[in-house]
Parts: C-alpha cells; sequence; structure tokens
C-alpha cells in the first residue's frame, strides 16, 4: 500500500471521528439548547412583566431548586454512571434499587422545603405551592434524565427534553396573550412543563421508582455514599457556593430587589450554562464505560472534543451577548434596569463561563472515574474564595461587583481541577504501560 493510500485512509478516518463527535454531541445537545431558549425566553417575559422584586424572588428559587438538582446529581446521578457500568449484576441492580428509593425521599423533601421558601419570601400560598410541586417534579426529572442515559437510551432524555420544551412555549405565548403580572401563572407553567416531560421516561422509570421503597433498600445506598456520593456532595455543596455564593448573600444583606439586577445580567449566558451541565451528564456515563472496559486513550480523545465544542459555544453566547448589549439592549431588558450595571454584569459572567468551561471537560472525566474526593478538595477551596470574596466586594463595591468574587473562585477552582486532572492522568497512562 504506497504512503498516499495510507495518509488518505488516515485521514478519512479523522474525518469519520469528527463527523460522530459532532453527531453525538449534537444529540446531547439539541434537547438542553431547547430547554435553553425556552427558559430564556420565559425569564425575559417576566424580567419585563414583574417588579424587580417580584423578578428577584423568582431568579432566586430558581437557583435555589437548580441548587438542589445539583445534590441529585451529587447523591444520585454522578455515581449512577460508575454504578451502572458495574459488571457484577447482583450489585448492580441492588445498588440502582437504592439509588431509585434516595431518589424518592430527596423529591419529598424538595417539596417540603419549597413550601417554607416561597412563604418565607411573600409567595402567596397558591404560587408557594405551584413552585414547590414544579421544584419536586424538576428534581425527579433530572434524575430520570441520568437515568436513561446510564440505562443506554438517550433518545428518552432528548424526547423528555423536547416535550418540557415544546409545553414551556406553549405557555408562554398563552402568557403573553393573557398579559400575567403575577408570578403564579409562570409557575403553573413550569410546572405543566415539568409533567409532560416526565412521560417520555414511560413505563420503566416509574416502575423501576414504585419497586424502590423499603429500608432495605436505603440502607444498601451506604455503599454508594462510602465510596463516592459522601465526598460527591461536598464538593456539590461548596461548588454551589463557589458558583452561586452571590445570590445568597446579595439576597441575604440587600434584599430581593438588588439581586434582580445581578440576575438579569446572567440571563445572556445562561444557555451556555444549560448546555455545558447537559453535555457533562451525556459525557460522563460515556467516559465510566470507556474506562471500565480499559479504553484510555477514547477518554482522553473525548476531552479534546468536549473542549471544542465548549469553546464554540461560549464564542457564539460571548458574541450574541455583545451584540445585544451594544446594538439594542433595549430589545432584552426594560429600562428600569441600570444599563451600565447590565453590561458591567453580562462581561463579569461571559469571563466566568470562559474559565468553567476550560475545567468542565476534566471534572466530567474525574467523575466518571469516581474520583470524588479530589473534586471536593477543589471545590472547598474555591467555596472560601468566593464566600469571601463577594462579601467583601459586596460590601465596598455594590451587587453587581460581587460577581467578581465569584470570578475569583471559579478561577481557583479550575487551576486545582485542572492539576488533579493531570495527576490522575499521567498515573492512569503509567499503569496502562
Amino acid at each position: 500500500m504506497s504512503k498516499t493510500s495510507v495518509e488518505q485512509g488516515s485521514l478519512a478516518a479523522r474525518l469519520r471521528a469528527a463527523a460522530q463527535a459532532i453527531l453525538r454531541y449534537g444529540m446531547a445537545a439539541i434537547g438542553p439548547i431547547a430547554v435553553a431558549g425556552s427558559q430564556f425566553l420565559l425569564s425575559l417575559q417576566l424580567l419585563r412583566y414583574l417588579s424587580p422584586d417580584d423578578f428577584g424572588a423568582f431568579s432566586f428559587l430558581l437557583i435555589a431548586s437548580q441548587f438542589l438538582t445539583g445534590i441529585s446529581n451529587a447523591l444520585l446521578c454522578a455515581p449512577l454512571s460508575v454504578v451502572a457500568s458495574n459488571s457484577n449484576a447482583s450489585e448492580r441492580d441492588a445498588l440502582l434499587r437504592s439509588v431509585f428509593a434516595v431518589n424518592a425521599c430527596l423529591t419529598a423533601a424538595t417539596l417540603a422545603l419549597f413550601g417554607l421558601a416561597g412563604g418565607a419570601l411573600g409567595s402567596t400560598a397558591l404560587g408557594t405551592a405551584l413552585f414547590a410541586v414544579y421544584a419536586a417534579l424538576a428534581m425527579m426529572r433530572w434524575f430520570a434524565r441520568a437515568d436513561a442515559y446510564a440505562a443506554g437510551m438517550p433518545w428518552r432524555t432528548i424526547a423528555s427534553d423536547l416535550a418540557y420544551s415544546a409545553t414551556l412555549l406553549i405557555g408562554i405565548a398563552l402568557l403573553t396573550i393573557l398579559g400575567s403580572r403575577t408570578v403564579d401563572p409562570p409557575y403553573a407553567v413550569l410546572l405543566a412543563s415539568s409533567a409532560v416531560g416526565m412521560l417520555p421516561f414511560g413505563r420503566r422509570y416509574f416502575s423501576n421508582q414504585m419497586r424502590a421503597f423499603g429500608r432495605a433498600q436505603l440502607r444498601a445506598y451506604g455503599t454508594i455514599w462510602r465510596r463516592y456520593s459522601s465526598w460527591s456532595l461536598t464538593g456539590v455543596v461548596t461548588t454551589e457556593m463557589t458558583g452561586n455564593a452571590h445570590a445568597y448573600i446579595v439576597t441575604l444583606l440587600s434584599g430581593s430587589t438588588a439581586f434582580a439586577t445581578v440576575a438579569a445580567s446572567a440571563l445572556l449566558i445562561r444557555p451556555m450554562t444549560v448546555v455545558m451541565n447537559a453535555l457533562t451528564e451525556f459525557e460522563r456515563p460515556r467516559m465510566a464505560r470507556e474506562l471500565d472496559a480499559g479504553r484510555l486513550p477514547a477518554v482522553l480523545r473525548s476531552l479534546v472534543s468536549f473542549r471544542l465544542v465548549l469553546i464554540a459555544g461560549w464564542i457564539v453566547s460571548g458574541l450574541a451577548a455583545a451584540a445585544v448589549l451594544l446594538l439594542n439592549p433595549g430589545l432584552l431588558f426594560p429600562g428600569s434596569y441600570d444599563l451600565n450595571a447590565l453590561m458591567t454584569g453580562c462581561a463579569l459572567w461571559i469571563v466566568i463561563a470562559g474559565i468553567r468551561l476550560m475545567r468542565t471537560p476534566e471534572s466530567a472525566v474525574l467523575q466518571a472515574a469516581g474520583m470524588f474526593r479530589p473534586l471536593a478538595y477543589a471545590s472547598i477551596i474555591s467555596c472560601g474564595v468566593s464566600v469571601a470574596a463577594v462579601a467583601g466586594i459586596l460590601l465596598l463595591a455594590g451587587p453587581i461587583w460581587s460577581i467578581a468574587g465569584i470570578l475569583l473562585g471559579e478561577a481557583v477552582f479550575a487551576g486545582w481541577i485542572w492539576r488533579q486532572a493531570l495527576r490522575w492522568r499521567r498515573n492512569a497512562l503509567a499503569a496502562r504501560d
């Protein structure tokens, strides 16, 4: 065979691999992009129709709901990737039942917690009930997405995301026609969207969920807790404070009205954040299966392609945000918000998103490898930086500049993750040789 033929064959193989990677990420991203887009439209609508106080309260509850799905991610979704790839069938089945049992407990706890949080923020009884049920369903849907990925049925996750988005878009159209000026109808729309989004998971998911009740299943979860979740939960709680310390500190010290401007400035990067998290949910179980099969080179190639996709999304998001703010900010933001503050906040959020995307692939592969303790150490250190920096900057420069404290914490987090990932890579390559 000639050298030219070999080179052509190598080029064709690389092109096929690139096409497969694009298709894989396209399938993983289509649902989250639809979800991000529909939620973005809802937030923009509420930004225009609600008072800053109501919008700030809505944004805070949404962040708190996402925090609880992050706890589900730590306790259930991240370990699920490792458990599902366990070659011991009897142990795998027992651990999977325990994960479903804990998911039921977390869903019930979420319902109770938001029943209290809504009242504390001054929501109506109806609004509190609607958001509490929505948050519980959102928790259940997030776990069901991870279960579908781990079971090798990604199309169910895609269908769920598209059903959720379509229902939410219909609801947004109805809200626009009716001209709602309170948070109760939007909460009802979110609840309906989550309920419809659960349907594609079908009988298999609900059957597994209904069978997973009892003390025996909960006791079996102790194995997962000791191996993975204790450190994973520590990582999620401290990661939340690294990335969202401003939401809690600003709302606590300055009120929901002050937080409204901070939340509005983050809207333009929210789609990027949603896609980043969703692609991680897609890649992590695939990486876990590759590592379990000993295919380390495939995992290392995935790190590169994963990062390139995230960088491309970040560039598009940044250019779109700049275009809106420079050319026609009134297209999205009402005149009651300070444009200079919005531009400052948006610029800071774009930089933060860039830092996050550079450590996201390494975080995914460390989770897939079960390296939850190093991840927890990284987030503990960055959490301390974020909380101290946010509080200090808030007192010295005001709410919008408190976002810079998040930037400092994210930079520390990314540097530590890269250090741990390089150490894991050296050890993995040495063990392979």
